[in-house]
């Protein structure tokens, strides 16, 4: 009767060995638990990631660069003095702004005849060839170059004529003496209202003072 006890000793396993045991067997599903949320955020890369990291795509999917146009773009000063030079085949005095500036042209056509700066003007026997130089090439789009022609043509109906032009910066051109003439006209009329007496007055008595840009020019 006394061996019973001890049998059931030696076969049941001490309580530190069933801990130990316990203690390895479980963890097991907690690491493939965690393990697999770590492989699935490995497989499930970011969209970017794959779309960047390959010099392959990029190369595919960069835009492709393209230059910009060249511009014209004129000096702060001219390279020369505006020299005036008669045309007498034609009885012309040789002032293109004047010229330019009095055809009867309307819209594009007008800008054309104003922006352009004279280059030469060549006399053949009977046929006269205007060269100028255009600033913007959109200028001389939609026949607005056989509108110029044609307006010198009535100008001149004794000669044949023609226009040729050139894209490049430009200086002496009606628009710019039309320009100058109206910024002129508004340095003085400022200088008359900046000299009246009355205004003078009203500067002195109630500290008043002409707003910047109120006056106008007709």
């Amino acid at each position: 009767m006394p061996s019973a006890p001890q049998a059931r000793a030696v076969a049941a396993p001490p309580p530190w060995d069933g801990g130990q045991a316990q203690a390895v067997a479980q963890p097991q599903p907690a690491m493939q638990a965690r393990q697999q949320p770590q492989q699935q955020m490995e497989d499930d890369v970011p969209s970017w990631v794959t779309e960047f990291s390959d010099d392959t795509a990029v190369a595919a999917e960069a835009p492709a660069v393209v230059a910009p146009a060249p511009q014209v773009r004129a000096p702060a000063a001219p390279p020369h003095a505006y020299v005036v030079t008669p045309v007498p085949q034609i009885d012309w005095d040789g002032n293109w702004p004047q010229l330019a500036g009095s055809l009867p042209l309307r819209g594009v056509a007008q800008q054309l005849a104003l922006q352009t700066e004279l280059v030469a003007c060549v006399v053949h026997e009977r046929a006269v060839t205007f060269k100028l130089r255009v600033p913007v090439d959109t200028l001389r789009a939609s026949g607005n170059s056989e509108k110029l022609a044609a307006a010198l043509q009535e100008h001149f109906p004794d000669f044949r004529v023609s226009v040729e032009s050139e894209i490049g910066p430009v200086w002496y051109t009606a628009g710019a003496e039309q320009k100058a003439a109206r910024e002129e006209r508004q340095r003085l009329a400022e200088s008359i209202v900046a000299a009246d007496p009355f205004v003078q007055e009203l500067e002195r008595r109630f500290d008043a003072f002409v707003v910047p840009g109120s006056v106008k020019v007709a």
